[in-house]
């Protein structure tokens, strides 16, 4: 059946593109050409250096949400400039309300609810992935990498400089983008062309603008605007990229010893840059960038577990173009989930773009294979597994790209082999389609069958002015295993899709709604194992508000398959943010109705509550207060006997000084495991790579001694593990 319904949906692709090359949409013939300046700009948001004085850009910018295509109304220009080493951007932000305008003094990347101007960057101009440089008024820093395949990702950091400050107009402000910080690619006679497109955030008025403007059911890429450089030649030639870890933790033996270990991690990361597109990269012991604490989350009574995204340094690099075709809400969050090389002890990665293509090769070792466990030998011990990944994505018009994909994880006599490809094509101006298939092998032993399975996964979406609607359909071999991929279940069959209309609102009587989306949602999953189906129904309506926010009502009803039985529920199901005052942003996630208590043999179903409900204040421009409250509790239905509740409480307190020093403390409560944990950080980073964190933190439980044994649950809150930990990092960069 698989094979049959891939040869399918090939053929009609096949058939289709005979018939119509990839739509192509240009913006209009739009192209830019930067100022070329030999004297030295200085970024401070003054606008003072001559190239500012020429004539600007001065463009209507265009909205993009909460609906597409209306004009912006406020004035917005903006200013291009490069010399050998960097390029240039300048801008001036006019707003008659500007009492309203938002600017905080905050970490990198938390500026979301600001005003932002923003600099969305395709450097190699192949429309498969761009930078994105965003800057609030006070030239604090937001930036991100964005893929045509998986989207936005914010957990990249780059080193630019950026100055903003208030003007009676608005603001205005100033970035310089290293040519070092970038990859790009030159052309004949020394001609560099990038793409590019602006975005302007005005929270107050609930709205996101950018020129050239955007249609909708499009992507950025098919309508930027053309960048023409000549003689960039200041290019990355070697980056290396020290970083050193002290930590020390103690355990609590009995109320008066504790067992303390200390630990000091070594390494170093070096970059080469073989062309202006083309990097090397290999590390020792790579840097674990993560001083955040994990984000609270309730872990009772969880069906699948909880994902958590890479932070690592080494791995973000070219993570735009490991991207891997998948449908919406697929089973498998992430194929090359590089989480999965958990204690890497060396990493070596080649990429970049040349021509159409982007490509990546990663090979490292992963340490953690080899440890001892906890019961039992690991007849592997002291041993590693090795990785190996290729991946390449070739533009094949429009934002449409073919690639393929190869995963391998090789330890002792085990060994998975994977490969795959994946197309995303545009069938018409609404009408987009992707399709990707993976193969996988595996052995477990050298005297055992190799096990193979496949993977599928097809996409079929329509958005216009006025409808969105998509349909999916994605299967999991019993045989399918994938050592590098994040899967919350294989051996299923599942099809969906989702329609809505589109009613964009704008009238007077109702100034905080800007659109209306009603939709409904079908599920469908096949257990191939089983037997068994799950099927849901959604009916729900989504708001667009104003100021900037989001509303989603959602009512469920669904039959759920677990340990042999069909369950059914219904429930209701709300989420929703709105950045009410410039002080003030709410956050909510409420489920209220039947949950499935997943036990092992006898699941049940009974009534229960979810909610998440997050409030931040903001009472000055460096301060950020924040209180998260979750909680949950599941009752029988035929006795309301509880089976479990509680809550958790998050305090978070963050000072920042400046746009590089911050403080910050977090007090947490969870009920669930009658636990309390303190975490405080003080942390500088003058640019990325270039960091100091200094960390301490202490998790207290109710245990009380008795017997010469710990009997938890009982006595007082007590200082049950605590720990220090010291990281700094230096960035140097050798022209």
């Amino acid at each position: 059946m698989t094979k049959k319904l891939l040869f399918l949906i090939v053929l009609t692709l096949f058939l289709y593109s005979s018939a119509a090359w990839p739509v192509e949409y240009q913006a209009d013939g739009k192209i830019i050409i930067p100022d070329k300046v030999t004297g030295e700009i200085t970024i401070d948001g003054k606008l003072h250096e001559a190239v500012w004085q020429i004539p600007p850009l001065d463009k209507e910018f265009m909205s993009l949400i909460p609906n597409y295509g209306n004009p912006l109304g406020l004035k917005t220009l903006v200013w291009a400039a490069y010399d050998k080493g960097s390029i240039y951007f300048a801008f001036k932000c006019f707003d008659p309300e500007s009492k309203k305008i938002k600017s905080s003094i905050a970490q990198r990347d938390k500026i979301f609810n600001d005003d932002v101007f923003g600099v969305l960057l395709d450097a190699s101009g192949n429309k498969q992935g761009s930078y994105e440089f965003y800057t609030n008024p006070r030239g604090i820093q937001m930036d991100s990498l964005n893929s045509a395949v998986s989207g936005v990702d914010f957990e990249p950091d780059f080193v630019w400089e950026s100055a903003g400050r208030m003007i009676p107009e608005g603001y205005q402000g100033e970035i310089r983008i290293p040519l070092e910080s970038i990859r790009y690619q030159r052309g004949k006679n020394k001609e560099v062309k990038m793409r590019v497109m602006f975005y302007r955030g005005v929270p107050h008025r609930g709205v996101v603008a950018t020129w050239p403007g955007i249609e909708t059911g499009q992507t950025e890429y098919n309508f930027m605007a053309s960048l023409l450089y000549h003689d960039l030649k200041n290019t990355l030639k070697l980056e290396v990229l020290p970083n050193i870890t002290y930590s020390r933790n103690s355990d609590r033996v009995n109320p008066d010893t504790w067992d303390t270990t200390t630990d000091t991690n070594v390494g170093v990361g070096i970059k080469y840059g073989i062309t202006s597109s083309i990097t090397a990269e290999g590390t020792v012991n790579p840097d674990y960038s993560q001083v955040e604490s994990d984000a609270f989350q309730v872990e009772v009574n969880r069906r699948y577990p909880i994902f958590f995204s890479e932070k690592r340094p080494f791995f973000m690099e070219s993570k735009e173009v490991l991207d891997f075709t998948l449908i919406h809400q697929s089973m498998m969050i992430d194929p090359i989930h590089t989480r999965s090389i958990i204690d890497p002890g060396w990493a070596l990665k080649l990429s970049g773009s040349a021509g159409k293509m982007n490509f990546a090769m990663l090979t490292a070792n992963d340490r953690s294979a080899g440890r001892p466990w906890d019961t039992g030998v690991n007849p592997n011990e002291g041993k590693n597994a090795l990785f190996g990944l290729f991946r390449a994505k070739y533009n094949i018009g429009s934002d449409n790209s073919l690639g393929v994909l190869y995963s391998g994880r090789r330890f002792g006599d085990q060994q998975n082999d994977v490969v795959g490809a994946d197309i995303k094509y545009r069938l018409s101006k609404e009408i987009r389609a992707s399709l990707s298939y993976l193969h996988t092998s595996t052995q477990n032993a050298e005297n055992e069958p190799v096990a193979k399975g496949s993977g599928l996964n097809a996409m079929l979406q329509y958005n216009s002015p006025k409808l969105i609607s998509w349909a999916i359909y994605e299967r999991y071999d019993p045989d399918f295993y994938m050592s590098t991929a994040f899967l919350l279940r294989s051996s299923i069959s599942r099809a969906a899709f989702g329609i809505g209309p589109v009613f964009n609102v704008n009238t007077k009587g109702l100034p905080w709604l800007k659109r209306i989306i009603p939709f409904t949602h079908y599920y469908k999953v096949h257990d191939l194992g089983t037997k068994m189906t799950d099927t849901s129904w959604e009916l729900g309506v989504n708001l667009a508000l104003a100021p900037l926010g989001e509303l989603y009502l959602e009512y469920w009803d669904e039959s759920e398959a677990w340990a042999g039985q069909l369950l059914d529920k219904n429930y209701f199901h709300s989420i929703g943010y709105i950045q009410l005052f410039k002080w003030l942003h709410i956050f909510e996630d409420i489920t209220i109705g039947d949950q499935v208590f997943y036990h092992p043999t006898t699941p049940f179903v009974g009534n229960g509550k979810l909610m998440q409900i997050s409030i931040t204040l903001e009472p000055g421009a460096n301060i950020k207060l924040g209180l998260d409250y979750l909680y949950s509790n599941l009752k029988t239905k035929e006795d309301k006997q509880e089976v479990y509740s509680g809550s958790i409480y998050n305090l978070h307190t963050t000072y920042q000084f400046n746009r590089y020093f911050f403080i910050r403390g977090i007090l947490r409560y969870d009920g669930f495991q009658d636990k309390m944990l303190t975490d405080f950080l003080a942390s500088f980073t003058l640019i990325p790579g270039t960091v100091v964190h200094l960390g301490y933190g202490s998790l207290y439980h109710k245990n009380q001694w008795q017997g010469n044994r710990w009997i938890p649950g009982q006595g007082d809150f007590m200082e049950m593990k605590r720990g220090l930990f010291f990281k700094a990092s230096y960035l140097w960069r050798i022209k």
